[in-house]
């Protein structure tokens, strides 16, 4: 579930996130993707710096370490805090995706976008490894059960957070496991192919 989204940098805050991201990503001889993002992808997600301020930055999507090649790019929120490889990052180090929308496919291999009319916010998390010479941040996204605007295509959905809900979520752990139950909003449902 949710193995592709959108982020249209020219997309109301999504620029303003995309160039703090960009002018980060650059220091780092990296290339933030936007438009179609795929997993493994360097990606634009929004967190807490040092002072606990709520600033834009970098993270690869996904987890690596599983098994060559293989990475993980979603968590249950039902069963986050269960795995041992989830709990300590959700705990610790959550974040937020801006994006203008996801992408799911249905049986029939029918690809549809879900969005609203304005920037949405999916919850994630992240952990810090050192890879060789440098730091690489790998980040998640949350999924929940499908609502009612989804699941005609699709069982599961990222979990959204409102915009006003975004600082909580990243320094307030209560919060945020309050969150993990939240009932979704409706999306708009759009075919892009069949």
């Amino acid at each position: 579930m949710c193995g592709r989204y959108l982020f249209d940098p020219k997309t109301g805050e999504l620029s303003e996130y995309y160039q703090e991201a960009a002018a980060k990503a650059r220091k780092r001889q990296q290339t933030v993707a936007v438009n179609d993002v795929f997993p493994s992808n360097h990606v634009v997600t929004i967190g807490a710096n040092q002072q606990q301020q709520v600033v834009a930055g970098v993270t690869r999507w996904g987890f690596t370490g599983f098994k060559k090649g293989h990475l993980m790019i979603n968590a249950r929120s039902e069963t986050v805090e269960e795995k041992p490889t989830f709990r300590k990052p959700f705990q610790e180090h959550r974040c937020v995706f801006p994006m203008s929308g996801f992408y799911e496919w249905n049986h029939e291999k029918e690809k549809f976008l879900f969005s609203q009319d304005h920037v949405i916010y999916a919850a994630g998390f992240y952990r810090i490894l050192q890879k060789e010479d440098q730091i690489e941040t790998e980040s998640i996204i949350l999924t929940t059960a499908a609502n009612d605007s989804v699941e005609p295509v699709h069982d599961r959905m990222p979990l959204f957070l409102e915009k006003e809900a975004i600082a909580s979520w990243i320094n307030d752990l209560a919060f945020a496991r309050q969150q993990l139950k939240a009932e979704m909003p409706k999306l708009k449902t759009q075919l892009l192919s069949s």
